[in-house]
């Protein structure tokens, strides 16, 4: 993806969390943008190539015109004339960089963009493979995570219950009503405390399921996190080719050496694995900026 600017204002959530994997599929996606980007790029630098190339012809043909209309001579003239000559020279050289471009470099974007972003209808195949495989992996865990909540209302439930009746109970014993007010409350006591000790004991064996569950979750979702990686390596590899290949342009071109030097300097710092790991440790389960969710024991905190 844009890496920072696209995913950062988004990801607020770990990895592991329900739902947070749609930021992996938009990754895959965004490629498919990314490479209409470069498309476009490359169509630019290959128009300002040809206006350049048509302006050194022009001027070439100029000087050589107005060199023979001239009082020059001799040897001056020659070197003034081979001087005109450098133009159409110059011309060859921006000509080949247009025509590698139109010729090679954009035909292959366009070929792997239609060979690796196949679509049905509206959705890419590729992106509801990924979908699939994530839902698979989270839909017991969210069910799981789902039971976690409902058995954690009806332990609270059945606490605030118990907090009420003892506290009926006191205003009872305080008031010296009948002896059969005092027996119901106490049945009443009796059976919410029995509804206290199920409802935590409940709640208590679906966070054991939880932490029972918890590798084999992250587990699969790494593998299925590792599966996205793969494709993204091999964009990134196609992309560090396309721009090995503009490297050879330049260098074909024998011009603006500094230009090539400082290409090939940079092109140098490209490293796929690199990104790849940086995206990991942004984005995929090695983040350290937002740790997941795993639900723990909450315990009743009594209304005061």
């Amino acid at each position: 993806m844009g890496a920072t600017s696209n995913t950062s204002s988004v990801i607020n959530k770990g990895f592991f969390e329900p739902g947070q994997y749609t930021t992996c599929i938009k990754r895959y996606e965004f490629g498919n943008d990314l490479i209409d980007r470069l498309l476009t790029m490359f169509d630019e630098r290959s128009q300002l190539e040809l206006s350049y190339v048509n302006s050194l012809r022009n001027w070439s043909r100029k000087w050589h015109a107005e060199l023979i209309k001239l009082p020059e001579y001799v040897t001056n003239k020659k070197v003034w004339d081979q001087t005109a000559t450098t133009g159409e020279q110059m011309a060859d050289i921006h000509q080949t960089i247009t025509s590698n471009i139109n010729d090679s470099i954009v035909p292959k974007l366009r070929q792997w963009r239609k060979n690796n972003y196949e679509k049905s209808l509206i959705n890419y195949k590729k992106s509801k493979e990924y979908e699939k495989e994530f839902e698979h992996v989270q839909k017991p865990w969210i069910k799981l995570l789902g039971l976690v909540q409902e058995n954690k209302r009806a332990y609270h439930d059945a606490s605030k219950q118990l907090q009420h009746i003892k506290q009926v109970q006191r205003n009872i014993n305080l008031q010296i009503d009948s002896e059969e007010q005092q027996k119901t409350i106490a049945d009443k006591l009796i059976q919410t405390t029995i509804d206290v000790d199920d409802t935590k004991t409940r709640y208590e064996k679906i966070l054991k399921d939880v932490a029972d569950q918890r590798q084999r979750y992250e587990e699969n979702m790494i593998e299925c996190f590792n599966h996205t990686q793969i494709f993204e390596k091999k964009r990134l590899d196609f992309f560090k080719e396309i721009f090995q290949e503009y490297l050879r342009t330049l260098d074909a071109s024998n011009s603006t050496k500094k230009m090539y030097d400082d290409y090939q300097t940079m092109l140098k710092v490209h490293d796929t694995q690199s990104d790849l790991q940086w995206w990991n440790m942004q984005y995929g389960p090695g983040a350290d900026l937002a740790h997941p969710y795993y639900p723990t024991f909450e315990a009743y905190q009594e209304i005061k």
